[in-house]
């Protein structure tokens, strides 16, 4: 199962060594000087049983031998799907150095669950910093968010790109980022920055309200009211939901305990985005439960839609589904991760990157 490298050159049969495959030789150099396929030894390079097999794909490595693959299989479950996401990678030429290959690169991760580190295909790894830390996952893996907030945070933090390839059931590959979102607007922060007056417009309007099916019914013009990021124009009034609701009655009355649960839970997540400046509406209409305004609702479209950490895709396929939606509509995904101590709540962004980075295996199967 040889196979010629482009122009005519041949690489030698790959050798075990302590529990991996060593390329030997001054030809196999080149697979780590030109590709950053495993790491250098004295008398070549050593190579895990997925990149073996990746190289065979795009340098033409022979194999080890005729059932080679049958056997590593065995010992290696994972590397088809852990080719394939090199393939993505390398195929147009980008430098993907492993983690436990990386001090040849004199590299460390920013976070030990990170797979590897990538470089632009222009620079040697010893001569230029990493650009982005990676890690796979098959489409139905189950997903932590904590963790991926984790990971982005400490990846974020050191100015390297946490980048994700998923791979799906046909062994395809596609590529998305993780991102902490601040999201801020202009509006007034309904909870500090109100004056006297406008707090009693607000305490009279909700002493008169009136219950409806879902929420309630206020008696003021919509351009009186001084919430200008809760509640819709209906009926020459204001119509704002149950849990809108809340938030205005705990404005009203700041000493209203605040409700456990699920409840509490929406509610943290609602008063935090008010307090933030920005407007919030439903997401009916985009799959998420909230889509969030930077300004007042109209001038401008939502730039986000936002989901509770509970009802967040539970894995990489139904991730990928709802922040592709959320691209295609012009808007970023967000899932609102619980405050840490005094952090506050967390918004993480899975985004689909620039064109041309987003990495994808050269073969379809």
């Amino acid at each position: 199962m040889a196979a010629a490298t482009p122009g005519g050159s041949r690489l030698p049969t790959p050798v075990p060594r302590d529990g991996m495959w060593a390329v030997l030789g001054g030809a196999a150099n080149r697979l780590w000087e030109r590709g950053c396929f495993g790491r250098p030894i004295r008398d070549g390079i050593i190579l895990t049983a997925s990149e073996v097999l990746n190289a065979h794909r795009l340098r033409g490595l022979p194999l080890p031998h005729e059932n080679w693959l049958a056997e590593a299989l065995q010992k290696h479950p994972e590397i088809l799907f852990e080719c394939e996401v090199l393939d993505a990678l390398r195929f147009p030429g980008e430098k993907v150095v492993l983690a436990h290959n990386l001090n040849a690169a004199n590299a460390v991760l920013l976070d030990s669950r990170s797979w590897a580190l990538r470089w632009s295909r222009n620079v040697k790894p010893k001569d230029a910093d990493p650009l982005a830390e990676i890690r796979w996952f098959r489409a139905n893996d189950e997903i932590d968010w904590e963790q991926l907030a984790e990971w982005t945070l400490n990846v974020e933090t050191g100015g390297r790109i946490p980048e994700l390839l998923i791979v799906d059931q046909e062994h395809g590959v596609v590529t998305y980022r993780c991102r902490l979102h601040n999201p801020t607007g202009p509006l007034v922060d309904p909870f500090r920055g109100l004056d006297n007056d406008e707090r009693r417009v607000i305490s009279h309007s909700w002493a008169e309200s009136r219950e409806t099916e879902g929420g309630f019914w206020l008696d003021i013009p919509r351009e009186k009211w001084p919430m200008s990021g809760v509640g819709i124009n209906l009926e020459g009034g204001v119509w704002v939901s149950e849990l809108e609701g809340r938030i205005v009655s705990r404005i009203v009355n700041p000493t209203m305990p605040q409700p456990t649960g699920e409840i509490g839970g929406r509610m943290g997540i609602l008063s935090d985005l008010l307090s933030r400046g920005l407007a919030v509406r439903s997401g009916f209409k985009y799959g998420t439960r909230w889509r969030v305004y930077s300004g007042l609702v109209g001038g401008e479209h939502a730039p986000w839609l936002v989901v509770p950490f509970d009802e967040a895709p539970t894995n990489w396929g139904e991730a990928c589904l709802a922040a592709r939606l959320a691209a295609g509509v012009n808007k970023h995904w967000l899932c609102a991760m619980p405050p840490l101590s005094n952090s506050g709540w967390r918004y993480l962004a899975l985004e689909r990157p620039p064109s041309d980075a987003r990495w994808t295996n050269p073969v379809r199967h």
